[in-house]
């Protein structure tokens, strides 16, 4: 039986298993991976305190952070979280075997879409990334294709066009479709150009990008166009089938949350790229992973007839 079990292995799940194993909570993490999306991310640069620092790198350090403080961790994937019959208690199924705890948080994050073209998997954190804001700042002074839709699109190229030295917008109709303004406030940009009736039919490279396979969708003719960067924006999706019976969830399949990062179930908390927060960053990852921990903590407390959270800086000795 543990205090709390968390599901994931990225920066919202690491956080919350060092703030909660600080509170003396016995903690187990399950991932099916260490640092999920992170591991795409060759240099994170907006993280607060540290100047620079790749995406595995620092999830890396957060686990090695949490493990002096006894937690487990279980490199598994999560098929089942279900309540315990009559005990009050959670149990999670992985790798077909079963674990019990008092409470969950589930950290699992969210998938970038992926545009599902030859080249693409073996070319990520090597020139093709999803993340703009993470990345943008990767792409100074190189030439740089952006393929997404939406105004997710249009922010990206904006992002972009500060940094490269070239931006080609990449459609398959004769505009992106966005907000007017924001398209208005990016074409506008000398640096950045709309490249119409493009699809992509595969990258190029080997050990990092170097260009880009196209067709275009009027002629049927195949070009290619040299790159050094790619930034996919489709958006992301959550695979959140397996706690559907246990959490509500939003219409694109994200964990409600409110302000304690609590979920529609007691004893149930989430955090990260999985819930309906708005902003996807690892340092608001990190933030919500430690609230989940905390509010995690004193609930536990309560629930236990003892005195919860009462300061966020003691160390408080785990209730027998």
């Amino acid at each position: 039986m543990y205090d709390v079990i968390i599901v994931g292995g990225s920066v919202a799940a690491f956080s919350a298993a060092l703030f909660a194993a600080r509170r003396g909570l016995k903690v187990l993490v399950i991932g099916k991976d260490v640092a999920g999306q992170a591991n795409f991310t060759d240099a994170i640069e907006n993280y607060p305190g540290i100047e620079e620092v790749g995406g595995f790198e620092l999830v890396h350090s957060i686990r090695t952070q949490a493990e002096k403080f006894g937690v487990e961790f279980l490199q598994a994937e999560v098929s089942r979280i279900k309540q315990a019959d009559g005990a009050g208690a959670f149990v999670v199924t992985a790798f077909e075997r079963q674990y019990k705890s008092e409470s969950i948080i589930l950290a699992f994050g969210k998938t970038p879409r992926d545009l599902g073209i030859p080249g693409e998997q073996e070319l990520k954190g090597r020139g093709v990334s999803y993340c703009a804001t993470c990345d943008g700042p990767m792409m100074k002074n190189k030439t740089v294709a952006i393929a997404g839709i939406g105004d997710v699109a249009a922010e990206a190229g904006l992002i972009c066009s500060k940094y490269a030295k070239k931006g080609f917008v990449l459609s398959k109709t004769d505009k992106l479709v966005a907000h007017p303004g924001l398209t208005k406030l990016l074409f506008k940009k000398s640096n950045v150009e709309l490249v119409p009736f493009i699809q992509i039919q595969q990258l190029i490279g080997e050990t990092q990008l170097q260009g880009m396979q196209l067709m275009d969708l009027k002629t049927g003719l195949q070009k290619e166009l040299v790159v050094d960067g790619l930034l996919v924006e489709l958006g992301y999706v959550v695979d959140s089938n397996f706690v559907a019976n246990v959490v509500k969830l939003d219409e694109q399949g994200q964990i409600i949350v409110d302000h304690e990062q609590a979920t529609s179930n007691p004893g149930i908390f989430a955090a990260g790229d999985a819930t309906d927060r708005l902003y996807k960053q690892a340092v608001i990852s990190a933030g919500d992973g430690a609230a989940a921990a905390m509010a995690c903590f004193d609930w536990l407390m309560r629930k236990k007839g003892s005195i919860g959270l009462t300061s966020d800086w003691n160390k408080i000795k785990r209730v027998k």
